[in-house]
């Protein structure tokens, strides 16, 4: 049950995500980094349904996580990549070759590869320190400012693949974040939920992160933009785990081995689908006007 469970919301993240990106694309210019994006968004019938099927994906991904913890779930759920890419590719009409194939499965196998190795736990810690969580959200913002300023200097391809990390930096942070508040909700009930500094942290983190992700969106194709945020998201999520919520990674010598050679190979991924040549397709206008028929013939009177 577990299983299936993580597989069907892998499948809903990922088309959820096609369809996000699909709507994104159709933004207008200069909209990138701006509230106004999701200003337009909001009012988009196919982004508000994408929004949807992911946040289905992302509730059956939830209980699976509770049966079946993060080491039976998440190497499943971010498998995700792998039905976003044919559902963009066939409703945007563009082929995707071998390279961008290649850098997809070695982001997901190369994140899989490192949580079954690290098999984290997501820590049991009830009520971690303001000041622990203070210190957590200011490395994850001064991290994701860094990329956000290095991509504004980038070409489209890799400000979007740069932003896509930013955006799994911030949806880490959430997630953490969403586990303490339903940990309080379940514990202490709505109203302790409701006074707490918990929800409305969330609610800002998961704007921020959305309007980095739909802006990488709206730069690049879906195998440049998503693999990205699906690579970052489980890493910052786990070192949160760590740092404030008591959660584990093993360490031993051969699983550390394997966790480095597994970042080394998602890294790769990574930029090989930044190299891809797909975002020159995506940003090419449908019509290129023909040149005027006139400014080749001779001058009249030759």
């Amino acid at each position: 049950m577990v299983y299936a469970m993580a597989v069907c919301a892998a499948a809903l993240i990922g088309i959820g995500t096609a369809i996000q990106q699909r709507a994104a694309a159709r933004a207008p210019s200069g909209t990138e980094l701006h509230w106004r994006l999701l200003g337009y968004l909001v009012h988009q019938r196919l982004w508000l349904s994408g929004i949807g099927v992911a946040v289905c994906g992302n509730v059956l991904a939830g209980i699976a996580l509770g049966f079946g913890g993060v080491a039976l779930v998440e190497p499943l759920t971010v498998t995700g990549l792998l039905f976003a890419l044919p559902v963009a590719a066939a409703w945007s009409r563009y082929r995707i070759g071998r390279r961008e194939w290649s850098g997809a499965l070695a982001v997901v196998f190369g994140l899989i590869a490192f949580l079954l190795a690290g098999e984290p736990s997501p820590g049991r810690r009830p009520d971690a320190p303001a000041w622990q969580w203070a210190l957590a959200a200011a490395a994850i913002g001064t991290i994701t400012a860094s990329l956000v300023h290095l991509a504004r200097r980038l070409r489209p391809q890799h400000e979007a693949a740069v932003l896509g990390l930013g955006a799994g930096m911030l949806f880490g942070l959430q997630a953490a974040l969403t586990s303490t508040a339903m940990r309080r909700l379940f514990n202490h009930g709505l109203l302790a939920l409701l006074v707490s500094w918990t929800p409305y942290a969330l609610v800002a983190v998961a704007v921020v992160g959305m309007l980095l992700a739909q802006s990488a969106y709206k730069l690049a194709p879906l195998p440049v933009s998503y693999p990205p945020v699906a690579a970052a998201e489980p890493i910052a999520g786990i070192a949160i785990g760590i740092g404030v919520l008591e959660g584990s990674l093993r360490i031993a010598p051969l699983a550390l081995a394997v966790e480095i050679l597994a970042l080394a190979v998602m890294t790769a991924g990574v930029y090989i689908l930044a190299a891809t040549r797909l975002v020159e397709a995506h940003h090419r206008p449908h019509h290129v006007p023909r040149p005027h028929l006139r400014s080749h013939l001779p001058p009249a009177g030759r």
